[in-house]
């Protein structure tokens, strides 16, 4: 399903290493953790890794930042130059301060703080994250942490977070923001992920030749008695409301392609499935 070539047109600057290993993986890997099920589900997650590792280029948090970049960055941490000076260009000694005592990790002697720096697709940060995304994949991070960045693990590790995290869910309910919140804690970077997803999209199109489904008109009431029966099959966040907004067109997709139906709407192979007349 997802090739070199695919891998290629969404990462064309992504480190060659990083593509291959991806390739090779993608298929059984993506499979294993429910990811390429459904279309929400794969194309939020390339979506997000996109941003997250700057389309595959990189792999590692970047902490070399100047003393002025520091005060901006982090201005309760660094309110004045002289309080940034000691640990500008020196990514080791920042790490280990502004990381220290949170997400799992010890005081800034412990080294926690640059032992679980950022790492990986989705970068992972902190000694409970590395813990607990290791644990969704049988790999001990805590011990290892330099795995998280390498070609062999980086997707398997970026789906132990995805998994951590219970994103597929928030795939399965159309909603990209509330993934990146999962992500990223916040909304930071949301246009540019929306256009990961844009592209995502764009590559990822059905094959030329592939029919897209008859749709037979939608009433309000149509669009109701759907929403009844996909909250039953698993989508217990749509209000049946009979209006056709984005969870609902996201719900009746990821209901289609995981029912083996082709892409459409609301049509007569949608109500079969949900056993509507």
């Amino acid at each position: 399903m997802i090739s070199l070539q695919i891998l290629q047109q969404l990462f064309p600057k992504g480190r060659q290493d990083m593509l291959q290993a991806f390739a090779s993986q993608a298929d059984s890997v993506l499979a294993d953790f429910g990811i390429s099920n459904t279309t929400n589900r794969l194309q939020f997650f390339l979506a997000q890794i996109g941003h997250e590792s700057g389309g595959l280029t990189v792999v590692e948090e970047n902490l070399n930042y100047s003393a002025q970049r520091l005060t901006q960055v982090w201005p309760s941490r660094f309110p004045t130059l002289g309080s940034a000076q000691p640990f500008a260009n020196n990514p080791q000694a920042l790490a280990n301060k502004v990381y220290a005592n949170r997400m799992g990790n010890g005081t800034p002697d412990s080294g926690d703080g640059w032992n679980y720096r950022g790492r990986g697709y989705i970068q992972i940060t902190g000694r409970d994250g590395y813990r607990n995304v290791g644990a969704a994949i049988g790999i001990d991070l805590v011990n290892n942490p330099d795995l998280a960045a390498t070609p062999a693990d980086a997707l398997p590790v970026a789906c132990g977070f995805w998994k951590w995290k219970s994103i597929n869910a928030a795939c399965d309910e159309g909603d990209f923001v509330k993934v990146t919140r999962l992500i990223n804690g916040g909304t930071v970077g949301l246009a540019d992920r929306e256009a990961w997803l844009a592209k995502v999209r764009a590559v990822l199109k059905p094959a030329s030749g592939t029919p897209p489904a008859t749709s037979a008109p939608s009433t309000k009431d149509d669009i109701r008695r759907v929403q009844l029966a996909l909250q039953s099959r698993g989508f217990p966040s749509l209000t049946a409301d009979g209006i056709m907004g984005p969870k609902t067109s996201a719900a009746i997709d990821t209901f289609r392609r995981s029912n083996g139906l082709p892409p459409g709407s609301i049509d007569a192979a949608l109500k079969q499935a949900l056993n509507i007349s």
